[in-house]
């Protein structure tokens, strides 16, 4: 016999802040695919532009280092070389001419023949000189750019697709701040209502405690049964028959708690069933401590009537001897 109790409510706001937490996360969570899918197009036009404009341009600049040097330009810059040359030289020739006329050497002599195939010999020798100078400057040109062309289409391929990489890196970054807010939502709910279900726990162990302490005793559950049994605190009073009859019904017996249950120790005392099913009072569960003692004493009262009735029906000495073996 005994009153499990009930836990207290829970605060609500407890049940609110996990609920809102939760809420939050899965707001997070929308909020970064809403995101993702904003650098996921900036990532899908970034490599279709790519695709399209630049990877041709970057295929013909690459064919064009792979090919090797271009000479082509090399002949050229040699006849223009050789040009510059020969004109200076005829410049030079003219102009020692008018020289040697000046001093009154005439055209055809010896020593203006002599100095006309000196100055042809050294036009000839600078020709020569500033072609093959031009010539080997004109392909170390040519071949330095064909390095730098290749070092250019080597780097190309390095920064291959480099923005669509990093549009996509942004979403994915977003999306796993998303989930990873959502986890942390779904987990503080989680730890906001085990909190909840702890406190719940706590405050029933410590009321079933409680009322162990409170009503460990009869003469205790008496004492405080009887401190509300005045007449003028009851009304609509009627008398009960039959009590002692509900009582051998009922079975007594000696059992213990469960754990975890009430104060978990050993008891005497009947079922709460039992108890409803024979008096029709209580909820199956729990036997209130005045209706157990009116029962009792019922049938305490009933039983002594009893025995007054039969020692009424006996002879004197009968009784005696009765009343003898009783005592």
């Amino acid at each position: 016999m005994g009153n499990s109790g009930s836990a207290p409510s829970p605060d609500p706001a407890i049940g609110q802040a996990a609920l809102a937490s939760a809420e939050l996360g899965r707001d997070y969570l929308g909020w970064a695919e809403d995101q993702a899918k904003i650098t996921n197009k900036w990532a899908a036009d970034d490599r279709a532009r790519y695709t399209s404009t630049f990877v041709p341009l970057e295929n013909d600049y690459i064919a064009n280092a792979q090919a090797g040097p271009d000479y082509g330009k090399v002949a050229g810059d040699v006849t223009r070389s050789e040009a510059t040359v020969a004109n200076r030289a005829a410049l030079a020739a003219g102009q020692q001419e008018r020289q040697l006329q000046a001093q009154g050497v005439m055209p055809g002599s010896g020593r203006s023949i002599d100095g006309t195939r000196k100055t042809a010999l050294a036009t000839e020798l600078a020709t020569a000189g500033a072609g093959n100078a031009q010539r080997v400057a004109s392909r170390t040109q040519a071949e330095a750019k064909n390095d730098s062309e290749m070092a250019n289409a080597i780097n190309l391929g390095k920064g291959l697709a480099v923005n669509p990489a990093t549009s996509m890196g942004l979403s994915n970054g977003s999306t796993a701040s998303g989930f990873s807010g959502a986890m942390q939502g779904y987990g503080q709910q989680g730890n906001l209502l085990n909190t909840q279900y702890q406190q719940q726990m706590s405050s029933y162990q410590a009321n079933q405690a409680n009322q162990s302490s409170l009503f460990g005793g009869l003469g205790s559950l008496a004492g405080m049964a009887f401190s509300l049994s005045s007449k003028d605190a009851k009304e609509n009073k009627r008398p009960v028959r039959g009590v002692l009859d509900v009582v051998k019904k009922m079975p007594v017996e000696k059992w213990k708690y469960k754990d975890g249950m009430a104060d978990g120790g050993e008891h005497i005392g009947p079922y709460a069933e039992d108890f409803q099913r024979e008096t029709g009072l209580g909820d199956g569960k729990r036997i209130n401590i005045m209706d157990a003692v009116g029962v009792t004493m019922g049938a305490v009262k009933e039983l002594s009537d009893k025995m007054d009735r039969v020692e009424k029906r006996l002879p004197t000495r009968s009784v005696r001897s009765t009343k003898k073996a009783m005592a």
